[in-house]
């Protein structure tokens, strides 16, 4: 941000424990804009704000007992700081309370070990600033690897994605329906998705855009409704609904049929012995409304490759 002039705002994130870095471990694409980078200590994205895109970045200041998170936008844009710190929030979880989440995670002896290796990543953030982001990138997400989809992902944001530069760096955000609803397939092949993916997306990104379905509007409703609807759509099943719903509409909800969560728990629950989609609902059931957080943290601790206690696990 160098030869530039930043408004900030000083974050507090509702409580602590709050461990920016760690979140980012979990959530950061490797380098790539997604639209978001994190990249020497720094996040940033941009958003678009009353029509104008706002370069955004954030940092941490304090400790991860006493967190504040400083959020910066060029000076011309400082009317609009309070509803993009508010974004900003909404993505890292800064928006959440940890304390009943730890008390819970306190009583189990598989989840009190993640609790105290992974403290400071409390409540899990989302990975869209919109329902139509998050089926672009669940369905970007079907059948590879995080770490691929997080590739193909950024090669996306970097070929359709609007970018304003600024301080000699760029700030992406994510394409618009438009955008994608006009590209061609053999452009969006070319960011790595299979070609059937690339239809699933434009076909969406059409249904949006032409105004033949708004996928904002599903805030509020039954999660099997919105099963039901986006099911609708080609390419888009119940694996796909479910991940939309707890990574970019923070409901409660665990996509038990997939393979990662599949891991993660049969990891630290069934001695590594892979279970169906149904134990896995079945225990995640017994995690009550802090299901989506404690999935969260196996899936985490599972890429970071900890290991339970065999004799922990019930």
């Amino acid at each position: 941000m160098t030869g530039t002039v930043w408004v900030k705002l000083c974050l507090k994130p509702k409580k602590p424990p709050f461990d920016f870095n760690l979140k980012m471990g979990f959530s950061a694409g490797g380098g790539k804009p997604t639209p978001a980078v994190f990249e020497g200590g720094v996040w940033r994205r941009a958003f678009r704000v009353e029509g104008r895109l706002v370069p955004v970045a954030a940092s941490p200041a304090g400790t991860v007992d006493a967190p504040i998170l400083t959020v910066s936008v060029p000076r011309e844009f400082r009317r609009v700081l309070r509803e993009v710190a508010r974004r900003v929030s909404l993505l890292l979880g800064a928006d959440g309370d940890p304390r009943p989440l730890y008390d819970f995670m306190g009583r189990d002896p598989v989840l009190r070990v993640l609790k105290e290796r992974l403290y400071g990543l409390g409540c899990a953030g989302r990975m869209s600033t919109t329902v139509y982001e998050g089926v672009v990138k669940a369905i970007i997400q079907q059948q590879v690897s995080i770490r691929v989809a997080e590739k193909v992902t950024g090669n996306l944001v970097e070929a359709f994605g609007d970018r304003v530069l600024y301080g000699g760096e760029a700030y992406y955000e994510f394409p618009t329906p438009q955008t994608l609803a006009e590209a061609s397939l053999e452009g969006l092949r070319a960011c790595g998705v299979s070609w059937r993916k690339a239809e699933y997306i434009r076909e969406f990104s059409r249904a949006v855009s032409e105004g033949r379905f708004n996928p904002e509007e599903l805030y509020g409703k039954d999660p099997e409704e919105i099963v039901r609807i986006l099911s609708g759509f080609r390419g888009v099943g119940r694996w796909t609904a479910e991940l939309v719903m707890v990574a970019s509409m923070g409901m409660n909800v665990t996509p038990a049929d997939d393979l990662g969560v599949r891991k993660a728990v049969s990891e630290f629950y069934f001695n590594g012995e892979l279970q169906d989609a149904d134990t896995v609902r079945g225990v995640a059931e017994k995690w009550g409304r802090h299901a989506r957080d404690v999935v969260v943290h196996l899936l985490y601790a599972n890429r970071l490759g900890l290991k339970p206690k065999r004799n922990m696990a019930s």
